[in-house]
């Protein structure tokens, strides 16, 4: 699994303590195929058996298990201040 991490979300992680847990979501439509998508928490899971933990540098990654990665995860950094957040996204 690659990881594409920089340096902002990096000392953002580190500011929460240094655990990120990356969940899926999914989202069912009535009329449309399921979209699946990924929410970041920074925090270590409570069901770590349902996780692969990865570390970079200092930073302990948890990825739930059912995520399906060909290529990499992307994080990212949003937000100012207080509303600041950390996004994860599949990409190829």
């Amino acid at each position: 699994m690659i990881f594409e991490l920089d340096d902002k979300a990096k000392n953002w992680i580190e500011s929460k303590g240094k655990h990120l847990t990356v969940n899926s979501v999914e989202v069912k439509g009535c009329c449309a195929v399921g979209v699946q998508d990924l929410l970041a928490i920074p925090k270590k899971p409570k069901g770590l058996n349902r996780y692969n933990e990865f570390k970079i540098d200092n930073l302990s990654l948890y990825i739930q298990k059912n995520i399906k990665v060909q290529d990499k995860i992307s994080l990212k950094t949003s937000g100012i201040g207080f509303f600041k957040g950390i996004s994860a996204k599949l990409t190829s």
